[in-house]
Formats: structure tokens, C-alpha cells, sequence
């Protein structure tokens, strides 16, 4: 069923997303390493999740110069992560050398090549962000769309938006071009630091292929049902 959930690990150390894992069970195939756990601890959670049979979104937003985010995303492929993502303002250049380099790393190694997807803007940011950094652009999801065109262009299998935009990416660029969207808070949730949110229905509706959820899973006092919640919310 789509969109599928996956959930952040948003944790400081291996033992609490371990937890999160155990607790959630069957409801969750999909978990997301970020910046802090895999700085703090992501080759044991990592070979921790496999073991367990699940996916894994490594969310690491890799950005710099063509040459190094060509040998970090290649380091990656160790880990036989699912997904790996990379900042869409590194540019056309960046992103269709490093498409090129994996995949033909991959078929080189006969393994798996894990979908490689472009952060657009954060949902952390929105028109303000635009007008005092001088974009440019009219709106966010003006610069949304921009950027994800740059992504397809460059080959990459999909990008990380708000859900608002999800409609606009999938009628300009196509239905299997992936759209990945954080930001997600079921009705009765906080919206803590995010500013671009939408309920897990509102998601499914516009389209979206994954959803990234948080702390309405990882707080949780049942973290599985919350899940299961999460899942009938969007039937």
C-alpha cells in the first residue's frame, strides 16, 4: 500500500532505535538513519536493521563537490542501504556523475543499486526562506519543482518535498518519479519545528509514494498501534 511509512530514528544512540524496531514489529518495514544515529552509532543500527529484515532510508543529504559525493554515496553501498539521498543544490553535475557511477558500480558488482534521491527544500523552510536568501523564486513550490526537474534530468529515481507539492512533481515529472515526504503529523500531533506539514491521509490523497514519520511513532506510548493508526488513517 502506498505510501509506505518509514519511520526516523531519530536517536543519539543504537539502543534506543533498537527499541523503537522491537516494539513497532510487523507495522514498519521502512526505518530512516539520519545525521545523529549514524554519526553516534549507524554501522551497529544499520547491521542491527538488516538482520531484522527491514529497509533502510540512509538520510544523510550528502552535499559538496561532484568527486566527494561520488565516493561517500559509493562508501555507502557497503551498508546495502535502500535508499540514499543527496542535496539537489549540488547541482545537474553532481547528481547525473553520481547516478552514472553507481549504477555502473553495481552492475559492475552485480548488487543492488539503492534508489538515489535529491532533497529538494526543507520542510523547515518556506517562502520567507526563499525571499531573504534571494532565490529568486516565486514560491516554494516553484523552487520545489525547479529543483526536482533538475533531479529527474540527472537521472535520479525521485526527491524528498513536502507533500503540498506532491501533485505538481508528479504531474510535471510523472507518476514513478518517486516523491519522499517528511514532515508528516496525523490530525491530532504537534507540528514541533516543521512548518510545511500534512496529515498521513492528506499524503496518500496528493499522491505520495513515502512517508517520513517521527516522534507521533517514536513517542508513543504503543509505538506498533500508533503505526497501525498511521496505516487506517490512510485507507
Amino acid at each position: 500500500m502506498k505510501p509506505e511509512i518509514i519511520v526516523a530514528l531519530d536517536f543519539d544512540n543504537a539502543d534506543s532505535a533498537k527499541k523503537i524496531v522491537e516494539m513497532t514489529g510487523d507495522a514498519v518495514s521502512w526505518y530512516k538513519v539520519g545525521l545523529e544515529l549514524f554519526v553516534a552509532d549507524g554501522k551497529n543500527i544499520i547491521e542491527y536493521l538488516k538482520k531484522q529484515n527491514k529497509k533502510i532510508f540512509l538520510d544523510l543529504k550528502f552535499h559538496d563537490i561532484p568527486n566527494t559525493v561520488i565516493s561517500a554515496v559509493l562508501a555507502s553501498l557497503q551498508y546495502e542501504t535502500d535508499m540514499v539521498n543527496m542535496h539537489t543544490q549540488g547541482g545537474s553535475e553532481m547528481m547525473r556523475a553520481v547516478m552514472d557511477k553507481v549504477t555502473g558500480h553495481c552492475a559492475q558488482k552485480n548488487i543492488k543499486k539503492p534508489l538515489l534521491i535529491g532533497v529538494t527544500l526543507l520542510t523547515s523552510l518556506d517562502d520567507a526562506y526563499l525571499n531573504y536568501m534571494k532565490l529568486g523564486f516565486k514560491s516554494s513550490r516553484d523552487y520545489v519543482l525547479h529543483l526536482a526537474s533538475l533531479a529527474k534530468e540527472s537521472g535520479l529515481d525521485g526527491v524528498v518535498s513536502s507533500a503540498a507539492e506532491t501533485p505538481y512533481i508528479k504531474e510535471a515529472l510523472g507518476a514513478s518519479f518517486l516523491t519522499i515526504t517528511p514532515g508528516i503529523r496525523p490530525a491530532e500531533a504537534s507540528v514541533d519545528d516543521q512548518k510545511r506539514v500534512v496529515t498521513p491521509k492528506d499524503a496518500k490523497n496528493m499522491g505520495t509514494d513515502y512517508i517520513v514519520i517521527g516522534r507521533p511513532v517514536t513517542q508513543a506510548k504503543d509505538p506498533h498501534q500508533a503505526a497501525l493508526k498511521i496505516l487506517e488513517e490512510m485507507k
